[in-house]
């Protein structure tokens, strides 16, 4: 019986050493992750305190969404539980980052010691003109500091075993992997250029959406008649008036904001898209 106890208890000793070396790994292979640095290219950022330029850069803040993740005065709150991983957005009023570092972390995702930044969306913005983000950039650099530095993220361990298993991913990796949108020439750029930074999101970089096909393929929008179009885009309607509740949601806090040329450019490219490819 001594004997019994004692293999037993050396077997629990065992089996507690392989738990622990298999913990102790999974933090150190997912803390690579976590502190690998990238390379910090340089970037001329020519920010500006022209109105017409803070109005340019407001209005792409509200339609990408910087507005709905940092909050409506860009002081920063905490993001709907991705998963189980807890973010708090940053506060981009009393930012330390220079027009530069700013900018690099809103079209590389990258924070100032070239390590990634995470959930932000930075894949979608990898092709915006650099116009656009000094715009971006000067219309945060018009706002007056206000609000609190918000802490970084921590990573507990199933945002550890996340990260593992490809289901949590730094920005820079996805920046990295997006490759570009699909080019049907120079016609329909604009429309491809506004579909990149703002549909892309949700509807994916080659905006075929999800597996699932709770969020469509964009290929849909080829059902469309431009005036159709503009209805789901301005009040969230389907064709027959149904209202969707996702784009309901997103036609009044963002879409809504939308230029009748940008909602026309838009239309036209994702008709031609969905001409090059129909919906299945």
């Amino acid at each position: 019986m001594t004997r019994l106890l004692k293999w037993g208890g050396l077997g629990a000793a065992i089996l507690a050493g392989i738990a622990c070396a298999l913990l102790a790994f999974a933090w150190l292979d997912s803390e690579s992750v976590i502190e690998r640095h990238y390379p910090l290219l340089s970037m001329d950022v020519p920010v500006s305190d022209k109105p017409d330029v803070i109005a340019r850069g407001h209005h792409l803040a509200k339609l990408t969404a910087c507005l709905g993740c940092h909050g409506e005065r860009l002081q920063g709150q905490a993001m709907p539980v991705i998963g189980h991983f807890h973010i708090i957005a940053s506060n981009l009023t009393n930012s330390p980052l220079t027009d530069e570092e700013l900018a690099r972390a809103i079209r590389d995702g990258l924070k100032p010691d070239g390590k990634s930044l995470w959930i932000m969306p930075s894949e979608d913005y990898t092709y915006m003109s650099v116009a656009d983000v000094a715009a971006i950039v000067s219309y945060v650099r018009s706002l007056p500091a206000a609000g609190h530095p918000t802490p970084p993220p921590r990573f507990k361990r199933r945002d550890r075993i996340a990260i593992l298993e490809g289901d949590l991913e730094p920005t820079a990796m996805r920046v990295a992997d997006g490759g570009a949108s699909l080019d049907l020439g120079p016609r329909y750029e604009g429309g491809r250029y506004i579909a990149r930074t703002t549909c892309a999101a949700c509807h994916g970089l080659d905006l075929t959406g999800t597996p699932d096909r709770r969020v469509p393929d964009l290929a849909v929008v080829g059902r469309y008649t431009l005036r159709d179009f503009f209805a789901l885009m301005r009040e969230g309607h389907a064709p027959d008036y149904h209202p969707t509740p996702a784009m309901k949601a997103l036609a009044h806090s963002r879409y809504s904001s939308f230029k009748d040329y940008e909602v026309m450019a838009l239309y036209d490219y994702l008709n031609a898209r969905a001409s090059a490819f129909p919906p299945r």
